[in-house]
């Protein structure tokens, strides 16, 4: 090999790492330039729309259309396109299928929208210069495949989600003919220019030869150079107000749409390409599997945001999830493609057993720590949660956590030629028994969860006996079993991995058991969810019948029959977001207005704080770390060699399997009920937060103006507006009582006739907060017109 060859293959494996990162920094950098343009009003909305026609009618079809009328057919491995449309199939119909199950009595558009959002990306604004640049020189034809790989959704499986979607709607217009729907439905996808130039792409290419004549390439590739820098543009405009609809329970759909999108999509791409043996070769095949794996990666397209528009369905919902989306997505593509790259650049099995120890090591210690911390604040500090049906099982992850922790530590600082040795059986049954445990109790919380929901707390407490010889019991007898019968030999330096320290026999029975693990906990979540739906549907027709039947009484409605219907935590309470009433009927004020050190409280009542919606958020995130370690235990099994997909991956099942507890510590390690320290705590966040606080004028200080807002406002408004927008809610799993948005006042007082202008009304707002009418929950915002939490101190 020359030395000019040598530093041609150096450059090549240099420069693809370069261009991402740049072409990351570019892609992000318009979106936020569009943000920005968006938030300050230097674009208005019917700007926007414009921008977005014609990206949609202009800039995109032309590019496809340009794109495919120059690809050069015979270099396209139908097979691989093959792979990809199986995949997106698989995670479109399972997507679709537990949606219809648990929405089944709503509309079945919402459904649709979900598979759609889990398998369709945004493959020309962010997928066509993520790929260029990391393929740009080696596989030059892996961008133009986007191309083809686009109609894959919107020809074959968009189609579906959009009859579902129109059958949705007809349910909402009963004068709608199917026929009508038909059409519209025909109309919808023969007329998509997207799909119309693929289509006039794919004869141009056969009618040129794959050589677009001038005449026509003059036009259009001015159209298509135009799109990259619009669409993103275009996406950041279309993130202004979407950030702040993610809280609370409106974290928990987005966050498993999200995880099914960033993760499991790549992964099931990436299988289905292995399985499938898509390329001509074993290298080629393993090529295609990581490209398929980046391509996964690529986030929604925000198409299908204009999709929700159209259809008026969880609007929201998918705004925000596309936001998070978009964001998430950057940094796994490009830890994707740095592993990727590095392992093809000669990453050896001794530099990867180094790091994956010194990642694993790390990992175990912050564990450890968390997990004394969480065992204390669970049994400690005068609460006992341990009691709690729900903080038991948590307590148990925790404790096998920490076994675990205790067992990596020492497997990180043993020599290879000790296995078989007194302290490899140690660590091997500490590390072995805690995973297993923490899968078996996290079916627990599941099914805690769901028979919370379907049966009484006293038969919780009777199923639950049963469960600790069964979280236990049976990692136990499964390790003693594996020690018996295989016997320890050393690790293959390629695939070394604490979680298989006995080879691929030791992953095919972790495989089974995860698998097994997943489907009940999901299961679960899912019959949860019914009945849930169910409980808060009977709920509201209780309470319709209550009304109704209490206008053909001609009974005169009172505040005790509200207090007395508002009583039963299953009914929904009035002045409350949440469908089911707040958890045990009781709402926590924020932190200004009393303080809770200074109140007896009951501690038994504290024992019964469930806390389901952080269980839920608990569960759902160790539903992700199962499903990677069940890709990772399948890679273990089929893999010959090491490639970048299974190096990232091992390094995300250590970071997610070992380091549940600190999941865990996010969600419950910083909980305001910790007694004493808890208290304490949160006297130093008041002295910290003491110097942040507004400072509002004094009582004299105020001018006439403002006095006479005040005096007005409590004397003819007061109690109609804090009727009208005051509620409870939830905000980072926290719940607050009586509290409103500033857009909500504005709104009110423009409705109410207070206040002509937006302007007029912020100015109105500030003089009620100034004179001490309202406050911001935390004492260190003034008021705005934006989504931030305020209460009336009257």
């Amino acid at each position: 090999m020359s030395l000019l060859e040598g530093t041609q293959i150096s450059s090549m494996q240099t420069e693809p790492i370069d261009n991402l990162y740049l072409a990351l920094i570019q892609c992000f950098a318009i979106i936020l330039c569009g943000y920005i343009a968006g938030r300050f009003d230097v674009i208005s909305k019917s700007e926007a729309n414009g921008l977005n026609t014609f990206v949609g009618t202009f800039a995109l079809p032309s590019l496809i259309f340009m794109s495919l009328a120059k690809l050069d057919f015979s270099l396209v491995n139908w097979k691989f396109l093959l792979a990809v449309l199986i995949a997106k199939s698989c995670v479109f119909f399972i997507v679709l299928g537990v949606s219809l199950v648990i929405k089944r009595r709503t509309n079945p558009g919402c459904a649709a929208l979900f598979a759609i959002f889990t398998t369709q990306s945004n493959d020309f604004a962010i997928g066509y210069p993520m790929i260029d640049a990391l393929y740009g020189v080696t596989h030059p034809e892996y961008a133009a495949y986007l191309y083809l790989m686009a109609p894959i959704s919107l020809a074959i499986l968009n189609p579906i989600g959009f009859v579902l979607l129109e059958i949705g709607k007809r349910y909402e217009e009963d004068n709608r003919s199917y026929m009508n729907m038909i059409y519209s439905i025909v109309k919808g996808i023969v007329l998509n220019p997207i799909l119309l130039m693929t289509v006039f792409g794919i004869l141009g290419n056969l009618t040129f030869s794959h050589v677009v004549p001038s005449v026509i390439s003059t036009v259009l590739d001015v159209f298509g150079n135009a799109f990259s820098a619009t669409a993103l543009f275009l996406l950041g405009l279309m993130m202004v107000g979407k950030v702040h609809k993610l809280k609370g329970t409106a974290l928990v759909i987005p966050g498993i749409l999200i995880s099914v999108k960033l993760l499991v999509l790549p992964l099931v791409i990436r299988e289905s390409i292995i399985l499938i043996n898509a390329g001509i070769n074993s290298t080629d095949t393993q090529n295609l599997s990581t490209y398929g794996f980046l391509y996964g990666t690529i986030p929604t397209a925000p198409a299908l945001f204009i999709f929700t528009l159209r259809y008026n369905i969880e609007i929201d919902l998918i705004a925000s999830s596309m936001v998070a989306c978009t964001f998430l997505s950057a940094p796994l593509m490009f830890v994707s493609a740095k592993l990727i790259d590095a392992v093809s650049s000669g990453m050896t099995p001794k530099n990867y057993t180094h790091q994956l120890n010194v990642f694993s090591f790390d990992v175990s210690i912050a564990s450890a720590i968390v997990c004394i911390w969480l065992i204390i604040c669970f049994v400690g500090f005068g609460r006992q949660k341990y009691k709690c049906v729900t903080h038991k099982c948590t307590l148990f992850i925790v404790i096998a956590q920490l076994a675990t922790a205790v067992g990596v530590i020492i497997w990180t600082k043993l020599e290879s030629h000790n296995s078989g040795s007194v302290l490899w059986y140690i660590q091997f049954t500490l590390i072995t028994v805690g995973v297993y445990a923490s899968r078996v109790w996290t079916m627990g919380i599941a099914a805690t969860l769901l028979y919370l929901s379907s049966r009484s707390l006293e038969f919780v407490k009777n199923v639950q006996k049963w469960f600790f010889p069964i979280g236990w019991g049976i990692p136990l007898v499964i390790v003693i079993i594996m020690c018996c019968v295989i016997s320890p030999k050393e690790p293959d330096p390629a695939f070394i991995n604490p979680n298989f320290q006995l080879g691929r026999t030791q992953a095919a029975i972790s495989m089974v058991i995860l698998i097994f693990c997943f489907i009940v906990t999901m299961g679960c979540l899912v019959l949860q969810q019914m009945y849930q739906r169910r409980q808060a549907s009977t709920s509201y027709s209780s309470l319709a019948n209550n009304i109704e039947a209490s206008n053909d009484d001609s009974v005169e409605r009172r505040v005790v029959d509200v207090e007395d219907l508002a009583s039963d935590s299953r009914t929904p309470i009035i002045g409350c977001e949440f469908a089911n009433g707040c958890p045990n009927g009781v709402c926590r004020g924020n932190s200004n207005d009393i303080d809770d050190c200074d109140l007896l409280v009951d501690l038994e009542n504290e024992r019964n704080d469930l806390q389901s919606l952080r269980h839920l958020v608990f569960v759902i995130l160790l539903l992700c770390s199962m499903f990677i370690g069940i890709t990772i235990s399948i890679g273990t099994l089929i893999m010959e060699k090491l490639t970048g997909v299974y190096a990232e991956l091992t390094f995300l099942d250590v970071a997610l399997n070992f380091g549940q507890s600190l999941i865990a510590f996010a969600i419950f390690g910083l909980d305001a009920g910790l007694g004493k320290l808890g208290c304490w705590l949160r006297r130093m966040c008041r002295k910290w937060r003491a110097g942040k606080e507004l400072q509002l004028p004094a009582e004299d200080a105020l001018s006439p103006e403002v006095k006479a807002i005040r005096d007005q406002f409590n004397r003819c408004h007061l109690d109609e507006c804090r009727t009208r927008i005051a509620m409870c809610r939830r905000r980072m799993l926290k719940l607050y009582k009586n509290v409103f948005t500033g857009t909500e006042l504005v709104n009110w007082l423009l409705n109410a006739g207070v206040a002509e202008t937006r302007e007029e009304a912020v100015h109105y707002g500030r003089s009620l907060l100034e004179s001490r009418v309202l406050q911001h929950v935390d004492g260190i915002e003034h008021f705005s017109d934006q989504n931030i939490l305020y209460t009336f101190n009257a």
